[in-house]
C-alpha cells in the first residue's frame, strides 16, 4: 500500500528545502520532469527569439545554453537535496552529451 505524504509530519524548524522535497515522497521524478520541460521551454524560447532577430536560428546551440541553465539548478536543487542523486547523474550526463556535441561540431 503506498502512502501519502502528510504536510503535518513537518515540524516548525523544516526549511524550505523539506517542503520542496515532499513531492519527491509520491513520486520520484517529479523535479526531473519540471526540469525538463523547463530545460524544453528554455531552448524553444532561446532558438525561436534568435530566429525572429537574426533570420535563422541554431537548435543546438539553444539547447546547449539550455543544459547549462539547468545543471546548475539541478545542481543548487541538489545542495537543497530536493533532488536525488541518482536524478542528478541523468541530468549531468544528459548535459554534458548536449555540451559536448555543440562544442565538438561548432565551427
Amino acid at each position: 500500500m503506498v502512502t501519502s505524504p502528510n504536510i503535518g509530519n513537518l515540524s516548525s524548524d523544516s526549511n524550505i528545502g523539506n517542503f520542496l522535497a515532499l513531492p519527491n515522497a509520491s513520486y520520484p521524478y517529479f523535479w526531473a520532469w519540471i526540469l525538463g520541460s523547463m530545460w524544453l521551454i528554455i531552448s524553444m524560447t532561446l532558438y525561436f527569439k534568435e530566429k525572429q532577430t537574426l533570420g535563422k536560428g541554431k537548435l543546438l546551440s539553444s539547447m546547449s545554453v539550455a543544459a547549462f541553465a539547468i545543471l546548475v539548478l539541478s545542481t543548487i536543487g541538489t545542495v537543497l537535496t530536493i533532488i536525488s542523486l541518482e536524478i542528478m547523474v541523468y541530468i549531468f550526463i544528459f548535459s554534458m552529451l548536449i555540451i559536448g556535441v555543440w562544442f565538438f561540431t561548432g565551427r
